[in-house]
């Protein structure tokens, strides 16, 4: 099991410190803990969310304990079926491992103090491993991003402190998830698979290749994890936004620093040309004429229109130096 013996880590867990009740209204803690419940069961959809063994042991409101309020109605108080629907999807949840060595007692996030804070402590533990974990907080808190932890009482012949990924929508982990290009050094070998739980809105072709480009994958990976995010993450909308006018989806995507365009009118009139372009894909053939350039002269992307075989979803389908023309 992920986590078991300081091995590979759960990627994500729940900060139990963040469980912060005070002041809130019957409706008002009603409506968080239903907005925590469904980040939580989407977030469990996808992968396994850790928690704490003694997270319902953490002080929530003064005098009370998360068990209180939860599976006892205590106040403060918030709305049963919120309350039983919390309870099964954190008791569903696995406990990460406490046994590991030099996990740390406590920590402070930005300066501030936490108390009884352990799967923050796990996250900062998994992290001076090299292996990021993402915290999970309650709405309530404002919380969100990388943000430094440090051990508090730590040693001080050595940086203490650790980058922290917080989240409080399901949404904001694909920004966790694609950080990890860069902080985890993911390798050539590991690119797609974690290419494609950073960007489920592409389908990556089979016949990708780093060694395509006039490039080692050292100097292209971080190029092509940055045009993925863009294609991803606005390719769809500029073509719905402008009626699919190339010209004007050029320039609406050219705002995030990258060439994005199709091929020139005098490539399309070429169909032996334009068959370089296509791309099959579990039986399928897909046109992928729209394309990111590196460098005017080299290194392209090439992917396909918003595609409904594809449940609308974009094909990424060649890497290549550079196409006939």
């Amino acid at each position: 099991m992920p986590g078991a013996g300081g091995g590979e880590p759960y990627r994500i867990v729940v900060d139990e410190s963040s469980f912060d009740f005070r002041g809130l209204t019957e409706k008002r803690l009603t409506d968080l803990l239903d907005d925590f419940s469904d980040t939580l069961e989407e977030l469990s959809e996808e992968q396994a969310v850790a928690v704490s063994p003694f997270w319902w042991d953490v002080e929530c409101a003064d005098d009370r304990v998360v068990y209180d309020v939860l599976y006892e109605g205590e106040a403060p108080r918030a709305g049963r079926d919120a309350r039983l629907r919390m309870v099964r999807l954190m008791d569903r949840c696995p406990t990460w491992d406490t046994d590991l060595p030099g996990l740390p007692d406590g920590v402070e996030v930005a300066g501030t103090g936490r108390d009884l804070a352990l799967s923050l402590c796990y996250a900062w533990w998994q992290t001076r491993q090299k292996r990021h974990v993402a915290c999970l907080v309650f709405p309530t808190e404002d919380r969100r991003g990388w943000l430094p932890v440090s051990v508090i009482g730590g040693a001080t012949d050595e940086p203490m402190a650790e980058e922290v990924f917080h989240l409080a929508e399901a949404p904001a982990l694909s920004e966790f998830w694609r950080s990890l290009f860069e902080r985890e050094n993911i390798t050539e070998q590991n690119f797609f698979d974690h290419a494609r739980r950073s960007f489920p809105g592409l389908v990556f072709a089979d016949s990708l290749s780093f060694r395509k480009f006039d490039g080692t994958y050292a100097e292209m990976r971080d190029w092509v994890a940055r045009l993925l995010s863009v294609v991803h993450d606005h390719f769809a909308d500029a073509m719905a936004l402008h009626s699919g006018q190339p010209h004007q989806v050029q320039a609406e995507l050219g705002r995030f620093g990258l060439d994005l365009s199709p091929e020139s009118p005098n490539t399309r009139s070429k169909p032996a040309i334009m068959k370089q372009r296509d791309v099959d894909h579990e039986g399928e053939t897909y046109q992928c004429e729209w394309h990111g350039k590196k460098e005017r002269h080299r290194n392209r992307v090439h992917f396909s229109l918003p595609e409904p075989r594809l449940g609308g979803r974009i094909l990424i389908g060649i890497f290549v130096d550079h196409l006939d023309t």
